[in-house]
């Protein structure tokens, strides 16, 4: 962040409520303004690296007590599961379903926040579009996005991430190359029904529901498909190896799904993925199925 946040952001770091207090009364736009460069706003911050402090509902309550911007921040905290922050957030007002095409509890789905997600559907979060009826696993609702001819209904929604539309990602703190590779992203999703059942079907094998996933096969998913929506762009075994759902896996693989297939941004395999997300047996698994 700027250098007019670094001292809170110092005493944020070390869990100095008191430090916190004494710079934002003597200057309160610390909890107002934004920053050019990196969190937007020193909220935003907190609720991303004040994550495990003892103390971050204390600090937060201060910051919104000078008046920070909530919404920004509740999105922050569905990212990175801080449901504590999020809880009091919501209390003080924050938007519960986002103020653009992007809400918090996609934020949560999108990231595998499961507390946040939990704490976001008890206070009455929307299921408002088909990524996330899937990847909440609501069959009952997947099918009232889709027409009696099969075509989606204009409800189903649009292809949508964390980083926004275009003029989002070139307003945003990224750096212009990571604005222009964003922005390539976008420009690179056909977003057509297609794409958005393919998106859907990534978020319900991610999640591990497997009769939303068979639902969306049914209507057409393509089950080797690597969907817009997604910044580490793989397939929904990449997804499912990831977040460790061993028998989604299982069942993708045994529908024909292609276990040697690599992502478009760093060339991972779904192995590579279970490696990552520290799920050696899955790992293991999908490196059975490549050797034959």
């Amino acid at each position: 962040m700027d250098a007019k946040f670094h001292s809170a952001i110092s005493a944020i770091k070390s869990n100095d409520t008191g430090r916190l207090e004494e710079l934002v009364r003597l200057d309160p736009s610390l909890a107002t303004d934004r920053s050019t460069t990196s969190h937007p706003t020193l909220l935003q911050c907190l609720a991303l690296d004040g994550k495990d402090s003892p103390k971050s509902v204390e600090m937060a309550t201060i910051l919104i007590e000078a008046g920070a911007e909530l919404d920004g921040p509740l999105g922050a905290c569905a990212s990175i599961d801080n449901a504590e922050v999020a809880a009091l957030l919501l209390d003080r007002g924050a938007a519960i379903n986002g103020t653009g095409g992007w809400s918090p509890l996609e934020e949560a789905l999108y990231w595998n926040s499961q507390r946040a997600k939990a704490l976001l559907l008890q206070r009455g979060a929307s299921i408002h579009n088909l990524r996330i009826a899937a990847g909440l696993g609501r069959t009952d609702l997947i099918e009232d996005f889709f027409s009696s001819d099969g075509t989606l209904k204009p409800e189903a929604g649009k292809i949508n991430w964390p980083w926004g539309d275009l003029d989002a990602i070139r307003q945003s703190n990224h750096n212009q190359q990571g604005k222009e590779q964003l922005i390539s992203k976008v420009r690179s999703w056909a977003n057509d029904d297609q794409d958005i059942i393919n998106n859907a079907f990534v978020f319900a094998c991610m999640h591990g529901h497997l009769d939303a996933a068979e639902l969306l096969l049914k209507r057409g998913a393509q089950i080797n498909a690597i969907p817009g929506g997604f910044d580490f762009s793989g397939t929904a075994l990449h997804y499912a190896a990831l977040n460790g759902h061993q028998t989604m896996a299982e069942f993708l693989v045994e529908r024909g799904a292609n276990a040697k297939i690599r992502d478009t941004k760093i060339g991972g395999t779904p192995a590579g993925w279970a490696e990552y997300g520290g799920h050696l047996e899955m790992k293991h698994y999908l490196e059975r199925i490549v050797q034959g």
